[in-house]
């Protein structure tokens, strides 16, 4: 895996752009080794001390609480600041008895996160099942403060992923394929690869239920997570066990991608009064600017206000966005209070749980864990669900 993942990325580097990429006489070959390393799901379980190769056979546990099943979701970027996000999940109240969990940006062999595999440490941590399954190889050390995180190393595998981590055993786990904007991610983030979702069955004595880890696209338009999200819940259409679907919805209620939308995008922070702002980035499921893809949920049967609240999940960095460089270029430095102004503004709700089959539950966000020098730029979210 090593070996490949690091032939691969050579080989990758050598082409400036993805269309350059799929003209090269060898873009069948490396296609065909990309998909086998990409569709690779690693798999843990308690105490084995390595990789498991099989699905283990559902346990009874004595920590079983009829009737409830406690989750929590994280975008632990990356896991850059892995012992605190360790830390959090082992020793914080509100995420310790955690029934399962799913992450989204979980890295294997990054410079940035210390070249670990960070599902399979933080399962070994925590003494938890897991799975994980990669989203992109990436081809340099990260984007914005990636580069600095690695501190001169090299990536090892370079693979950027999804995981879910249970305390219950986990059966059948597939992918679902989602579509992707490739050509961003190549041409501009220097990785290849698409967005998945992971769907696991829960082996909960007496009453299995699917869980789905889910980390859906940001450089494009509200109707483009709304696909995504469309061929996920296709995927899960003949599904008659109760479902949890977690993830970073990115949610943020604009469209990117065409040349005006960096300019509406601005004109929403920069004019709109500040409790319509508020209501749309933190009620991203309503309204004219709403995100459909929550259209898409409620028609197959799914809620999500009973275990989320409205808190926002992510401060939103405009450093970290292209269109802030492309508007105001030479002249961000006079627009910097304005930015600055804009930025703490632009509180975003990212992260939800969206469920069908359970009879109620609750959830909230989990503050003070996420922000500049922090376990993660976003917030973990946790929830209940009752049967």
């Amino acid at each position: 895996m090593l070996a490949e993942c690091l032939a691969l990325q050579a080989a990758l580097r050598r082409y400036p752009t993805l269309a350059a990429l799929h003209r090269a006489p060898e873009w069948p070959g490396l296609s065909a080794r990309l998909e086998r390393v990409l569709a690779t799901v690693r798999r843990h379980v308690p105490g084995a001390g390595g990789l498991a190769t099989a699905p283990p056979a559902s346990l009874p546990s004595a920590a079983d609480a009829p009737g409830r099943i406690r989750a929590v979701q994280w975008n632990i970027e990356h896991g850059n600041q892995y012992p605190r996000v360790e830390a959090a999940l082992r020793d914080r109240p509100e995420l310790r008895d955690a029934d399962v969990v799913t992450l989204d940006e979980v890295d294997l062999g990054m410079a940035r996160s210390g070249n670990r595999d960070v599902a399979g440490e933080l399962a070994g941590a925590l003494g938890t099942h897991g799975a994980w399954t990669s989203l992109f190889l990436e081809t340099t050390t990260g984007r914005d403060d990636d580069p600095g995180m690695a501190r001169g190393e090299p990536n090892r595998e370079g693979l950027f992923g999804i995981a879910l981590l249970s305390r219950w055993p986990i059966g059948e786990v597939r992918r679902v394929v989602l579509p992707s904007p490739e050509r961003v991610q190549f041409d501009v983030e220097r990785m290849v690869g698409k967005h998945v979702a992971l769907v696991a069955v829960i082996e909960r004595p007496g009453a299995p239920f699917v869980l789905v880890a889910v980390h859906l696209e940001v450089h494009r338009s509200r109707a483009y997570r709304e696909g995504q999200m469309r061929l996920l819940l296709d995927a899960l259409g003949g599904e008659r066990r109760p479902v949890i679907i977690a993830g970073d919805l990115n949610s943020h209620t604009f469209d990117r991608g065409r040349p005006w939308d960096a300019l509406a995008g601005a004109a929403v922070l920069m004019l709109t009064p500040e409790a319509p702002l508020k209501r749309r980035l933190l009620e991203p499921d309503r309204g004219p600017a709403r995100e459909r893809l929550f259209d898409a949920l409620a028609a197959a049967g799914f809620a999500w206000e009973p275990f989320v609240d409205r808190a926002p999940t992510l401060q939103l960095r405009l450093d970290r966005l292209g269109e802030t460089r492309s508007l105001f270029g030479p002249l961000a430095r006079r627009a910097s209070r304005a930015l600055a102004w804009a930025e703490r503004r632009a509180a975003l709700k990212l992260d939800w749980f969206a469920a069908r089959g359970f009879a109620g539950g609750h959830g909230s966000t989990v503050a003070g864990l996420d922000g500049r020098e922090r376990a993660s730029d976003h917030a973990p979210i946790v929830a209940e669900f009752h049967d």
